[in-house]
């Protein structure tokens, strides 16, 4: 069983290959959806996928009844979801090496101990919506802003196959601000829509949004077929929900007024009502080189 403790960094900022995607499945048996997803992902990045679930077990780990003893009952159950769950990640990609683990701890500090190996860090939010605002927000603040890894959030009824959908064009959109907590973001998502041939959104919205330009902000070597920049002073979260409805992923920030800040107008609810996966990308390191601000044509063609 592994030990759950702080992530360390991971130079892979989750747009090239590198370390295994990490799913988090719950005991509950409402992972499906993200573990599919993520199936799909490891198969496009040729990683592994690891299925990882945390496990509380009660003090004393025995029931009110006589002879019950419910640690046991548990482990069995958290062994069965996970066979579950690797049959179902097979079924979308048969040829991918799956792993499975059950650590004894708290699910949002196993996860933070295994970005330390991991490219992605994957979780769902199938389920009862009551619950989940309250499950989600819990796991958000436990795993953004700590591990150096991005996390996803895969929403209930997601298609792993829309990656595929019209030759694997759609679109990959981002929230931008200008901030530092967005330039990651941006990165990430211009790396993402590029190597996929799909277009990118670039989305400014909220209640300044006027004085933001409508230009598109150096991406390197990542060059999508197509970028936009979408203008709105509606709030953010609605902008993004909205560009985001036919999309492959929506890509938010995180750091100093990234999605954590409190005066960000992205709010955390765009990912319980988002119709793709949301994917939260940490801050480069302090020390890494911060490219030239430069400015080309608000529409990028190949």
């Amino acid at each position: 069983m592994s030990e759950a403790g702080s992530g360390t960094r991971n130079d892979d900022r989750g747009g090239g290959r590198g370390g295994a995607v990490v799913v988090g499945v719950s005991i509950e048996g409402h992972g499906e959806t993200a573990v599919r997803w993520a199936a799909a992902e490891a198969r496009d990045r040729g990683v592994p996928l690891r299925l990882v679930l945390g496990l509380v077990i009660p003090r004393g780990g025995h029931g009110g009844l006589v002879g019950v003893d419910v640690a046991t009952g548990l482990r069995s159950l958290a062994r069965r979801e996970l066979r579950e769950m690797r049959e179902a990640a097979q079924a979308v990609a048969p040829g991918i090496a799956v792993s499975e683990d059950v650590v004894e701890s708290d699910p949002v500090g196993v996860l933070r101990a295994q970005a330390r190996s991991a490219s992605l860090l994957v979780v769902g939010n199938d389920g009862l919506p009551r619950l989940l605002d309250l499950a989600l927000r819990g796991i958000a603040r436990g795993l953004v802003g700590h591990v150096d890894v991005p996390v996803v959030v895969v929403p209930q009824g997601c298609d792993p196959r829309v990656r595929d959908r019209a030759d694997g064009a759609a679109a990959v959109v981002v929230g931008d601000d200008g901030s530092p907590g967005s330039r990651a973001a941006v990165r990430f998502a211009a790396a993402r829509a590029s190597t996929r041939g799909a277009p990118l959104v670039l989305v400014r919205a909220g209640r300044d949004a006027r004085l933001l330009s409508e230009d598109v902000p150096a991406l390197g070597p990542d060059r999508p077929p197509s970028v936009r920049v979408v203008l709105a002073e509606e709030r953010a979260d609605r902008v993004l929900a909205d560009q985001a409805r036919d999309a492959e992923l929506v890509v938010l920030g995180s750091g100093e007024h990234g999605w954590r800040h409190h005066h960000h107008p992205t709010r955390p609810g765009l990912v319980l009502h988002a119709s793709c996966p949301v994917v939260v990308v940490p801050p480069p390191p302090p020390d890494a080189a911060t490219p030239a601000a430069s400015r080309v044509s608000q529409e990028v063609t190949s």
